[in-house]
């Protein structure tokens, strides 16, 4: 995957599974290393030369997955803008690991911590921690449970997401249809709600059946095995449609259609510039466009007025940001979320 050279570059990324194993001393050269990495992270936390500057904490569940690339750039941004230290922790992936992240933040004292988790439950009590601490959460892009106690939750409306794409399928292939679905890591808020939103519209359209639903786990490999399976499975005229909840499946789409099968249409999620030339080249009938780079930049936007007496500016318990349906229609005006 693809990683962008301005994050690099901009922001200390802090390994929180190189912590761990410092924590619990596995081997006394990976103890040291990480040791050394969880030192340094704090030398930046209390670092920079200004009096009193705000610390935000980011905990990111898995920096290597494409969408957060410009999510990144976007808290970067807006805290080198706002004059705030920003202290990135990479869950990588592991629930473990974001637990442990969010724990080094509290050790470190930062202001506040921003959390985009992989999985709302299992986050929740390292949340708790840091509220207890009294260190105000907010949840981004990705939820954590009510009760934990974050501030808001800032990022898009899932729910929401979930019933425009299963609102766009209807308006493309009518009341009867055989349709695959591609669901995102599973146990995700995004996963659990975008499915949720779809399936209470398709309720009501009895005649759109859903013939398969497997995770591709937000991965563009597992994507196209997935759907490779489906294109063997389900013959020509067999399968209507395919939607994803996510990006992944645009080389998929492009996949089938190079073989032929454009009696699938694909209906994605997100947008960035694979999915534009989708949609443009006709493999792709549409999209939801949530844009990462507003969600990032807004999140420490949010997290500063919190912390300077400015709290009527931040919407509790939700801050939504808008959803827009990309098609034929708009594509030409409408630039790629992320992407080159």
């Amino acid at each position: 995957m693809r990683h962008d050279t301005r994050f690099r570059r901009a922001i200390l990324v802090v390994s929180a599974a190189a912590t761990a194993l410092a924590l619990t001393a596995c081997s006394s050269g990976a103890a040291s290393q990480a040791s050394d990495t969880a030192s340094q992270a704090s030398d930046t936390a209390s670092s920079g030369g200004v009096t009193n500057q705000l610390v935000i904490g980011s905990m990111l569940w898995n920096a290597s997955v494409p969408f957060y690339s410009n999510f990144i750039v976007g808290q970067q941004e807006e805290a080198d803008k706002l004059g705030v230290k920003l202290v990135m922790v990479d869950g990588k992936g592991d629930l473990g690991a974001e637990v442990a992240g969010i724990q080094q933040l509290i050790t470190q004292k930062v202001d506040a911590i921003l959390v985009t988790a992989s999985d709302a439950t299992g986050i929740a009590p390292a949340v708790e921690q840091a509220v207890k601490a009294g260190i105000p959460v907010f949840a981004v892009n990705n939820r954590v449970d009510d009760a934990a106690g974050a501030v808001t939750f800032i990022g898009a409306d899932d729910y929401e997401f979930g019933k425009q794409q299963a609102k766009l399928l209807v308006d493309s292939v009518g009341e009867t249809a055989n349709v695959a679905y591609l669901v995102g890591t599973l146990g995700t808020s995004a996963q659990l709600l975008r499915q949720k939103g779809f399936e209470e519209v398709l309720a009501a359209h009895p005649g759109i059946v859903l013939v398969a639903t497997q995770s591709d786990n937000w991965d563009a490999a597992k994507s196209l095995t997935v759907v490779q399976d489906w294109l063997n499975k389900y013959p020509k005229g067999s399968l209507d449609a395919i939607v994803g909840q996510g990006p992944e499946a645009a080389n998929a789409a492009k996949y089938a259609s190079d073989r032929g099968r454009t009696d699938i249409k694909f209906i994605l999620g997100d947008y960035p510039v694979e999915v534009r030339n989708g949609i443009i080249d006709g493999y792709i009938l549409g999209t939801v466009d949530q844009d990462p780079r507003p969600q990032g930049v807004r999140s420490v936007e949010a997290a500063v007025q919190w912390l300077t007496g400015q709290r009527d500016k931040v919407v509790q318990p939700n801050e939504y940001l808008p959803l827009p349906i990309v098609t034929k229609k708009n594509v030409a005006d409408t630039p790629a979320a992320w992407g080159e």
